[in-house]
């Protein structure tokens, strides 16, 4: 009597710890698998992890931060970009893509490709391109105050893995681990 208790004890308790880990290697609201939420919309880690290592030929030092990022921000570039009438297409993204891409095939710094880009590459791109837009207008520093506005607005949780998020700097901030020592430069 006494063993199957302890022994159900210790399925409670493993069951129970199981739960807690899972918790926190999810990360991200509860979310497993999540790199970070925006007002409900969950960007996947295997979305990020996708868009990263399509870009990785192209855009040589974009860490999954900086691509996380884009993503976040993406949505409000690209509203502020089309109210303006400077909005970019995901057709006209994909294309510089492709141009992009055909450039470094034919200048040998990146294979050929032979599969379209995945929708979070296109994405960031996107985004890029609005941003640029939204940059020539004339009144280029209002807008870019209103986007800022409603940046500082939104409701981000992003993955600690990924660090912190600061989207009125326009950045996430990679995690510090203070336990890591540097090597002196020298």
């Amino acid at each position: 009597m006494a063993v199957r208790s302890s022994g159900r004890r210790s399925a409670s308790a493993l069951l129970a710890l199981s739960v807690l880990v899972a918790g926190v290697l999810s990360g991200c609201s509860g979310r497993p698998g999540a790199a970070a939420v925006v007002g409900g919309e969950q960007i996947s880690v295997a979305y990020l992890q996708a868009t990263a290592v399509d870009l990785a030929p192209y855009l040589k030092d974009a860490s999954q931060a900086s691509l996380l990022t884009a993503l976040l921000q993406a949505p409000s570039f690209e509203s502020a970009a089309a109210g303006q009438g400077v909005g970019v297409t995901r057709k006209q993204a994909a294309d510089r893509l492709d141009q992009v891409a055909k450039q470094a095939a034919a200048a040998r710094t990146a294979p050929a490709r032979t599969t379209p880009f995945t929708p979070g590459a296109v994405e960031v791109v996107r985004f890029a391109l609005a941003q640029q837009n939204l940059q020539a207008l004339p009144n280029a520093a209002e807008v870019t105050a209103q986007v800022a506005k409603k940046l500082r607005a939104l409701d981000v949780e992003v993955n600690p893995r990924y660090g912190t998020v600061d989207l009125a700097a326009g950045s996430v901030k990679p995690p510090s681990y203070p336990w890591l020592v540097t090597a002196a430069a020298g």
